[in-house]
């Protein structure tokens, strides 16, 4: 059985474009080739609706934490990102035979990829965005994890399937929302909320924003579903090319100069978010990061936070350093680090190539911190929800709260379950 329990304690404080690919090979451009074009984005003929998960549901952010990050071969990324990625976790390559998976260790071997650290699933694919067409997790309920399938909005029903792959390869449960929809124009804050540009109502004609706000909370329990316009104004419009959610109550967006037409459109989105309440009670803190784009790319908020790093892809900007510094003052605690790929483009870059693959057994802690200035008083409770997706009991010994006065040294005190709770 999987268990939830609450834990409580209190205690004596003061107060705290792709224009550049120029790519013949239409499986890889990032938009719709000529033949895409004059062919009806149809993937709801193999798509299968379901019931929504049961219960209370938990969409879980990029920024949780992943057991596995996947890629596809053939690449758009440079086989060093995947040797740093595959440090830290392990990384699941789509491939789409035992030939292409002795290719990909092959290559792997030769460039210093630690390949016990690397398994791999078997499935036909049409492009290397596995963002974009990769499954959303969630968790409902019953502490069930699960993946959320979509029509994808693009005709290339190969892609359109690897939800389905990865749920039967994890074994775990597949839920089908009948919304076309992408992973690159999609980003939640793990707590209720999340963002994509209006693409997903340009692309949803039948539905109005209220039925997508039904559904996106009734699959993936988002009660605030923030629909902006797109102020990168690209083909693509999607949220990942100049906005992501850091942390619950973060989020990181470009900034363009102001004589750039665009800039009234970045200034509109960012003054959007400093106003909004994030999950915490307080409102978003917004990071900027400069991205004035081509002629050299900038693509700095397409980004992939893996754990506890921070992949931020650079092209030899002139901006380069000052990005990797607005991350690093945006995360504290989190390693930041510059990837840098001659195929990196504005619309198209590190995170559109890549996605997490949610730790279906993890520890998650729900928290909500005391935040700002509050009156005094002789204690002041402190309560989280401990979720333990693994099934395994959560030692009553070993939660603890670790705390500050006033800028002191750090202090350890234990946590104790509430009566209805109890440890088990």
């Amino acid at each position: 059985m999987k268990h939830f329990y609450l834990l409580i304690f209190s205690f004596i404080v003061l107060a705290s474009s792709v224009f550049a690919q120029n790519k013949k090979d239409f499986s890889r451009l990032h938009y719709l080739s000529k033949e895409e074009m004059n062919q009806p984005v149809n993937t709801k003929l193999d798509f299968n609706p379901t019931d929504p998960p049961e219960g209370f549901i938990r969409n879980v952010a990029e920024f949780d934490q992943m057991q596995a990050v996947m890629v596809r071969y053939p690449f758009g990324i440079p086989v060093s990102l995947i040797a740093e990625m595959a440090q830290d976790t392990r990384v699941l390559t789509i491939v789409a035979n035992q030939q292409q998976k002795q290719s990909v260790l092959t290559m792997y071997v030769s460039n210093n990829v630690d390949t016990s650290q690397c398994d791999f699933v078997f499935a036909q694919t049409d492009s290397y965005w596995t963002r974009d067409y990769g499954p959303f997790f969630i968790f409902d309920g019953n502490n069930n994890a699960g993946i959320v399938n979509f029509p994808y909005n693009r005709p290339r029903p190969n892609d359109d399937n690897i939800p389905v792959v990865i749920a039967q390869y994890l074994g775990i449960n597949l839920f089908g929302m009948d919304l076309s929809h992408t992973g690159g124009n999609y980003m939640c804050n793990g707590m209720g909320q999340a963002a994509s540009t209006d693409l997903v109502l340009d692309e949803n004609p039948s539905l109005t924003e209220a039925d997508v706000d039904t559904l996106a909370e009734n699959y993936l329990g988002i009660e605030q579903y923030h629909i902006t316009l797109d102020p990168l104004g690209e083909y693509i419009k999607h949220i990942d090319c100049w906005g992501k959610f850091l942390a619950p109550d973060k989020i990181i967006i470009g900034k363009v100069p102001s004589a750039d037409p665009r800039y009234n459109d970045f200034e509109a989105v960012a003054t959007y978010f400093s106003n909004q309440i994030s999950s915490y009670g307080d409102h978003y803190k917004v990071f900027r990061v400069f991205t004035p784009g081509t002629p050299q790319e900038t693509p700095y908020t397409n980004s992939l936070i893996l754990n506890k790093k921070v992949l931020v892809p650079i092209t030899g900007s002139p901006w380069d350093d000052d990005a990797l510094s607005a991350y690093r003052e945006a995360m504290p605690g989190y390693e930041v680090k510059g990837i840098y790929y001659s195929g990196w483009y504005d619309t198209d870059a590190l995170h559109c190539r890549t996605k997490g693959i949610a730790d279906i057994n993890q520890l998650y802690i729900w928290h909500v911190p005391v935040l700002g200035n509050v009156d005094f008083d002789y204690s002041y409770p402190i309560s989280a929800n401990l979720y333990n997706y693994s099934g395994q009991p959560v030692y009553q010994d070993s939660v603890f709260i670790i705390y500050q006065i006033n800028q002191g040294s750090f202090d350890t005190l234990l946590m104790s379950p509430e009566a209805d709770n109890p440890m088990g």
